[in-house]
């Protein structure tokens, strides 16, 4: 068995060590070519009917089990799934297949998921995507009831846990109500925002995806090193590599709590504020367990990517509030919804926009759905009566954006007080930084925030042209390019002149060899996924001040990204 490695993208960060099982591959295999008699039609629908059935109960076990273990918002996701089973085309599609074409279940099952399928690979809606998604997964777990049903389970004499490989990032392949067998998980398809990549994030399953051809590059019982933070998987590695990983596998559960490691800070005593950006209730308990100073960023999406219909006023400001309990009265800054117009089915006869992601995006989609806009204000102005709120305003290209946040924030709440229910007497209104104009000339925006946000992630794909989630163009994004360091020297310039509060978070803030350079140009608020923040505390101590304004030094005199890249390797701790 030799050895090698694959690269993919994270999903869901962590260390999985063990041997790979193949699972979610059978809709690749050709349908049956035999054909049920008029006889056996009758029976063979009832059998998906009672399949159907099974799968509900199965679902609603599951359902009640996460909820204990993640909370009842993520467990949403589930009833989804639930809905697809009771979904009359989905029904209609497979019993016809059955009754005219006299299909048995298992092929009927296979030509609808062919369908489903068809739909993932042409449309260009995210959201359209996302539905052939879940009814694939919700085909692929009546599939593997009349498998179960039958004595056919693959999965039924399996004892070891395992590392799952999969063609799509599915629900059903990650659970099984008997056991938790799934140490991490490598896929073919399926996104961080998909309902899977969800759940991974909330239980803390490492996870890779956008890996091609799984089937040709792996074999049943490879033994492998899953490295989802850094994307990669170790294939047969050698015993002194796996002697090394060994040592730092991540449990699934929070890590203790680090009040005996004081507060964050530098080698000489230097303060910084490291706070946690968290995108479900699960991941603001780990922030609060990992001692961090609060919840700089709360990604407030989750409820809008787990059902069909936008939640309610009533269902996010319970989930709001519950969030400010888990972080027991510490401060949490809400980032305003981040979506884009692929994100929701287009209306009959609308036209599309060609590029969402350069289009009706975050503020700008928000200012488009007034109505959608001031259900999330009323929900979030109504969490602490008397109190402050802070909002976070996601792409922000011009001063506009936040007069316009403001005069809703004005609006909205002057509603609620006519109808007499309590609200917030104070609203922070930040802006985050992630548009390369906005970064270049802050000064108008940084005047009119209350506070300052900067999506380090984001800026650089935009300010690179390289989009941070494609596998085609990720040595793009990776470089080390002096551009992006030279901005951020110039913003955190800007902040101290402006006196406003400024947070970094995303993927780059927990990389060591960056750190001391934000560290260097004067940064001293990070936000960072809670289960990454023991990296980030030991890069922190790694480090003075003034070893760190040394580095910023030679780095914004290097002459290119060779030159750049070689600075921080050199500096390397």
């Amino acid at each position: 068995m030799r050895s090698k490695h694959l690269e993919g993208l994270c999903v869901c960060g962590g260390v999985a060590i063990g041997r790979i099982r193949f699972m979610g591959y059978e809709f690749d295999a050709r349908p049956k070519g035999s054909r049920v008699s008029a006889t056996e039609v009758p029976s063979e629908i009832e059998r998906f009917r009672s399949a159907v059935e099974d799968c509900k109960a199965q679902l609603q076990r599951l359902r009640t089990n996460l909820e204990k273990e993640i909370g009842s918002d993520e467990a949403r996701i589930l009833g989804v799934h639930l809905a697809y089973l009771d979904d009359p085309t989905f029904r209609a599609d497979v019993e016809d297949w059955i009754e005219k074409e006299r299909l048995p279940l298992e092929s009927a099952l296979m030509k609808v998921v062919r369908g489903f399928d068809r739909i993932f690979e042409l449309v260009e809606n995210d959201k359209l995507r996302e539905s052939a998604f879940d009814l694939r997964d919700v085909s692929l777990r009546v599939l593997r009831t009349l498998e179960k049903e039958e004595g056919r389970d693959p999965r039924a004499l399996q004892e070891e846990a395992y590392i799952l490989v999969t063609k799509k990032l599915t629900i059903t392949d990650m659970f099984r109500l008997e056991d938790k067998k799934v140490l991490g998980i490598l896929a073919e398809e399926g996104g961080p925002s998909s309902h899977a990549g969800i759940l991974a994030r909330s239980m803390g399953i490492p996870t890779v995806t956008g890996l091609s051809d799984l089937r040709e590059q792996l074999e049943e019982g490879d033994f492998v090193i899953l490295d989802a933070t850094a994307g990669l998987i170790y294939v047969n590695p050698e015993d002194r590599l796996r002697r090394e990983y060994e040592g730092k596998a991540l449990q699934r559960t929070p890590m203790p709590p680090f009040q005996e490691e004081g507060p964050p800070e530098l080698g000489d005593g230097t303060a910084i504020d490291l706070l946690g950006a968290c995108g479900n209730l699960g991941e603001v308990v780990q922030a609060v367990d990992a001692g961090l100073d609060g919840v700089g960023l709360y990604r407030t999406e989750l409820l809008f990517l787990v059902d069909q219909a936008p939640p309610g006023e009533d269902l996010l400001h319970r989930h709001y509030a519950e969030i400010l309990s888990k972080a027991g009265g510490q401060r949490v800054v809400f980032r305003l919804l981040d979506l884009s117009e692929d994100l929701r089915p287009p209306k009959e006869g609308e036209r599309r926009e060609p590029n969402p992601a350069l289009g009706l995006k975050g503020i700008r989609y928000l200012l488009k759905n007034p109505s959608l806009f001031r259900t999330q204000l009323r929900a979030l102005l109504r969490l602490e009566p008397g109190g402050t709120l802070e909002i976070a305003v996601p792409f922000v290209t011009a001063v506009q954006d936040l007069h316009r946040v403001r005069e809703m924030v004005r609006g909205v709440r002057g509603s609620l007080r006519k109808e007499g229910v309590p609200c917030v007497d104070e609203v922070l209104v930040g802006a985050v930084v992630e548009v390369p104009s906005t970064a270049f000339a802050l000064d108008a925006v940084g005047q009119e925030a209350d506070f300052l946000m900067v999506a380090l992630d984001d800026l650089q794909q935009y300010l690179l042209a390289a989009d941070r989630d494609s596998l085609e163009v990720a040595d793009y994004y990776k470089t080390y390019h002096p551009a992006f360091f030279k901005l951020l020297a110039e913003l955190s310039k800007e902040t101290r002149r402006l006196r406003k509060r400024c947070l970094l978070f995303g993927e780059a803030v927990s990389d060591p060899l960056r750190l001391p350079f934000f560290l260097g140009v004067g940064f001293r608020s990070f936000g960072v996924t809670p289960v990454r923040s023991p990296k980030v505390r030991k890069s922190l101590r790694a480090w003075t001040l003034p070893a760190a304004e040394a580095l910023a030094k030679r780095v914004l005199r290097a002459s290119d990204s060779l030159a750049l890249q070689k600075v921080l390797l050199e500096a390397e701790r």
